[in-house]
């Protein structure tokens, strides 16, 4: 097996980030040097001997800190990741008898690295690791920093194709905005083709943009103004008035004691990132925070992420938001306004 570079990530929160992270790295260091087990776990094969196969020939493991990797429970209440069957434990396990470099990687919805210290074995070890960032608000950044990083550990960019060199188009300079002038052409007209031919059914790829009635936490109902400018997506809300809610009372109360004065509303802001993939819907994940309305001012009341995936009528958006100070997840549902 090829592979240098293995993504470690928990399937519940972290699917769709991996796949995205493995789609712009193969751009850089060509496709079969990338690890993904949903991508490249064949039929009927026996994962954990893949994946020992895969981490004995010592990549770099980027393992991706969401919040569901961390705090995640069993049946039983207990930690998912003290669990001898987990499968990102055993994933680290192996990597780390390999010999095999480990990068943590923080994701949206973990503001700072967990305490290592209370983590089971062996992820207590990993806080003496240098972490490296990957947000959808700075996706590009964050990514031409771990391909940096990837490099001076001694993996090399793919080879230019012919064609690449034919091309007329610079090169590519980062993991987003990169595309072979080979894949351009090999696929682009096709994709137009279809693209017209679906179009002319009603069947096109939706936007998101737009008015989104809201379900978020705890059922709370809020109107969410959705862009879009390229993969980017912003979200924003109308004000949130919580002067009468019983459940914001001890939190008004903190507010005012701290000198910051009456905190009558809030407001949702969000940045994320779109990601598109054959035969499914869109999947969104944006970053959020909680701010005190109208003006935004002030530190964030609080912090979490929203992953959604669009359906195929493009009417909702269904998936989970996380709240980091209930650190927890909920379902979420967004239904498109007229």
């Amino acid at each position: 097996m090829s592979a240098r570079i293995f993504i470690s990530y928990r399937t519940a929160d972290g699917v769709d980030k991996a796949t995205a992270l493995a789609r712009d790295l193969g751009v850089v260091f060509g496709d079969e040097a990338v690890f993904l087990d949903k991508d490249d776990l064949r039929g009927g094969s026996a994962w954990r001997n893949e994946i020992h196969r895969a981490l004995d020939a010592r990549p770099v493991l980027l393992l991706l800190m969401t919040p569901q990797l961390v705090s995640a429970v069993d049946s039983h209440g207990l930690p998912r990741l003290a669990g001898a069957d987990d499968p990102v434990r055993l994933e680290l396990e192996i990597a780390l008898e390999a010999g095999a470099r480990v990068i943590p990687v923080l994701c949206d919805g973990l503001n700072e690295p967990p305490d290592t210290s209370s983590l089971p074995s062996p992820f207590d070890c990993i806080g003496e690791l240098t972490w490296r960032h990957l947000r959808a608000y700075d996706w590009e950044h964050d990514i031409e920093r771990l391909i940096d990083d990837l490099k001076a550990l001694g993996i090399s960019p793919r080879a230019a194709t012919g064609e690449d060199l034919a091309s007329p188009q610079p090169p590519v300079t980062t993991a987003t905005e990169g595309r072979s002038r080979r894949i351009f052409w090999t696929i682009g007209l096709v994709a137009i083709g279809v693209a017209l031919w679906l179009s002319a059914r009603g069947w096109a790829t939706k936007g998101v943009a737009g008015n989104w009635q809201a379900q978020l936490w705890q059922g709370e109902q809020v109107m969410l103004v959705l862009s879009e400018k390229g993969d980017m997506v912003t979200l924003a809300s109308e004000p949130v008035a919580i002067a009468e809610r019983h459940d914001w009372t001890d939190y008004r109360r903190f507010w005012r004691e701290r000198g910051s004065g009456e905190l009558n509303a809030i407001m949702y802001r969000g940045e994320g990132r779109r990601i598109d993939a054959p035969g499914v819907g869109a999947a969104l994940d944006i970053g959020l925070q909680v701010l005190a309305s109208p003006d935004g001012g002030g530190p964030a009341i609080d912090s979490g992420n929203l992953s959604l995936r669009l359906s195929a009528d493009g009417k909702t958006l269904t998936g989970r938001i996380w709240l980091n100070s209930a650190q927890a997840d909920q379902a979420a549902v967004l239904t498109r306004q007229r």
